[in-house]
């Protein structure tokens, strides 16, 4: 009876057990299918492609070949890089040269005032304009520059009408308001504002001083001179003035007292300080005729130590148009 008992458990525990193995074997695990289901796609090759974003939709650019137009397809020209137009740069012009030909002199005799070589109105080293460049100038002056008239060293020799000065062959600063001067073109006497309103020189040189540097003060000298220049301008307004250096005296001469050299370069520095005021271009001739000793080199003044001779005067002139005033 026991032994049936015990059978009979042992039957019913086999047939669970073995109705459980059965319901396992046949039962899915959601679990393994979604796994499943991923080792198929990957097996397969089919990638799931991710579901585009709103973002995404709004961001994405959009080919203007993918949107059809009824207009037809533009032709451009092959993009070819092109270098601007643009102008080279000018190159800059050298510095003028001044002529420093005496400042050694200056230096070895403080007697002597030197040149202001930082002036603007000093007229610096040209290329030689020739005699057309002399020729347009009339010369204003006193009789160490008259000579070149009777040298015949202008352009139109003894027959210039282009030096103006008093019927002596002189003229003196101090004493011009009122002076008549010879006029070349007809012989007769006229003051400088009658002459100047009759012909309207288009270049004048003013080369005066001398005759009165020995007794007149800075102040007397500068006023008669700006007053010369403007008795030019209220009579012909376009004329162009050019101021120049009164000459270097001889030894001889300045030995005598009367007028020397330093005399003569302290006048100078006024002219140069006229110039300067009213723009004015000045040469520096007295440079030209300056000796090693501080004074005219005798070779190139006449024998009364005063008057620069043929040479002396060529030399003037050829410094005149190698230091030319250039007009824009």
């Amino acid at each position: 009876m026991r032994y049936r008992y015990h059978l009979l458990i042992f039957i019913i525990v086999v047939t669970v057990l073995c109705f459980l193995m059965v319901s396992c074997a046949s039962g899915e695990n959601p679990a393994n299918t979604e796994t499943g289901n991923i080792a198929d796609d990957s097996e397969t090759g089919n990638d799931a492609e991710p579901q585009e974003t709103e973002k995404d939709s709004e961001t994405m650019p959009v080919n203007d070949s993918d949107v059809e137009s009824d207009e037809p397809p533009v032709e451009t020209e092959p993009d070819t890089e092109t270098m601007p137009d643009t102008e080279p740069e000018p190159i800059p012009e050298p510095e003028p040269e001044v002529d420093r030909r005496a400042e050694h002199i200056y230096e070895a005799h403080p007697e002597l005032t030197p040149v202001n070589y930082d002036s603007p109105s000093l007229l610096p080293i040209s290329e030689d304009m020739g005699m057309d460049y002399l020729d347009q100038f009339t010369f204003l002056c006193e009789s160490p520059t008259y000579w070149i008239w009777p040298y015949g060293l202008l352009k139109d020799g003894e027959e210039t009408k282009k030096v103006w000065t008093g019927p002596e062959g002189t003229c003196t600063l101090a004493f011009l308001k009122g002076y008549e001067i010879r006029d070349p073109y007809d012989g007769g006497l006229r003051t400088i504002p009658e002459a100047i309103a009759l012909h309207k020189p288009d270049h004048v040189i003013i080369a005066l001083g001398l005759n009165g540097i020995a007794f007149m003060d800075e102040e007397w000298f500068t006023q008669e001179y700006e007053d010369l220049l403007n008795d030019i301008w209220a009579n012909s307004p376009d004329t162009v003035i050019v101021l120049m250096s009164m000459y270097p005296v001889s030894k001889a001469y300045s030995d005598q007292g009367m007028i020397t050299n330093s005399m003569i370069t302290a006048g100078n520095s006024w002219i140069l300080k006229i110039a300067e005021k009213y723009g004015l271009g000045y040469i520096d001739a007295y440079s030209c005729l300056l000796g090693e000793d501080g004074n005219a080199i005798e070779s190139l003044i006449k024998p009364d130590g005063f008057h620069p001779n043929y040479d002396g005067l060529v030399l003037i002139l050829d410094y005149i148009r190698t230091h030319a005033l250039i007009e824009d």
